[in-house]
């Protein structure tokens, strides 16, 4: 049971940070390189925030996800939007440098040093037969259950939700129907630091907060990768399986081969299935 719900809190932050790759995806065709460094920067906003409202959890949680929208919308316009007509890559490249910008930001700001954000870290359920169960575990279950609902939900209910599919899948359709497509745009980038935000402070309350802690960015577009890059469903069940991966190469063969894992399972999933477990199959290029 304790192992179960570890392997399931940790598997929804990988969830968290593919469905922000996932929708940046869907809407742009854009792959962000970026964004392990914007989760770690959601955590230590949310550290600063607490700490500026007197140690109050909900208000620092309040004010980083504010701060994380509004940091995705000036993403966009600043730089993203000046991109729309150019290659592909060229975005991706933008992406990458934004990265070791955010980076080297975080030295400079928040310095090196490691520490816990304690969301509930320290809080433990014991149950008959010795099992113990991490409240933080349980708090990121519940968090990730809530997000994916109401991310369904907007996008096959709301207005909003609807137009934000219909200029994914046809952008110049879309804007000659009357549909905002930078609106849009920038909305996806709102939507997916915002997601990279939570994963960040659910991360950094379970594990060590560090500079090097971006490398969970790596994880996460793996999540995405395999589950597919166009698929919500599919970042759900890529986060799982990329964490019970983690979780078992730690447990039973080496904690060192454990970052390696991930990645051997997306060299399979693309040999087999290049686009993913739920993704779309689209005509691939080849070099």
């Amino acid at each position: 049971m304790a192992t179960l719900v570890s392997i399931l809190g940790l598997g929804t932050t990988y969830a968290l940070l593919a469905a922000g790759v996932v929708v940046l995806y869907k809407a742009s065709r854009v792959v962000n390189f970026a964004h392990g460094e914007l989760a770690i920067v959601g955590g230590y906003l949310f550290y600063s925030t607490s700490l500026l409202w007197g140690g109050d959890a909900l208000d620092g949680a309040l004010a980083s996800a504010l701060i994380s929208v509004i940091f995705g919308i000036v993403i966009y316009f600043a730089l993203m939007r000046r991109l729309i007509g150019e290659p592909t890559y060229v975005a991706v490249m933008v992406t990458i440098a934004l990265s070791i910008i955010l980076k080297a930001l975080i030295v400079i700001v928040w310095s090196s040093r490691s520490f816990s954000l304690g969301l509930g870290s320290q809080t433990v359920y014991r149950f008959q037969g010795g099992g113990r169960v991490a409240a933080i575990d349980l708090v990121t279950v519940g968090v990730g259950v809530l997000f994916f609902a109401l991310l369904g939900a907007f996008f096959r209910y709301s207005r909003l939700g609807r137009q934000f599919r219909g200029a994914a899948e046809n952008p110049l359709l879309a804007s000659q129907r009357q549909v905002n497509v930078n609106l849009i745009l920038a909305f996806g980038w709102a939507l997916a630091v915002f997601s990279a935000c939570i994963a960040g402070v659910l991360y950094g309350s379970r594990s060590m907060l560090s500079p090097q802690s971006t490398v969970i960015g790596m994880n996460g577009l793996t999540a995405a990768l395999v589950g597919g890059l166009d698929s919500v469903a599919g970042a759900a069940l890529g986060g799982l399986l990329v964490a019970a991966a983690i979780f078992v190469t730690a447990r039973v063969i080496d904690p060192a081969l454990s970052d390696a894992v991930p990645f051997v399972i997306l060299l399979v999933v693309m040999m087999v299935r290049p686009w993913g477990i739920f993704g779309t199959h689209e005509e691939l290029d080849r070099v």
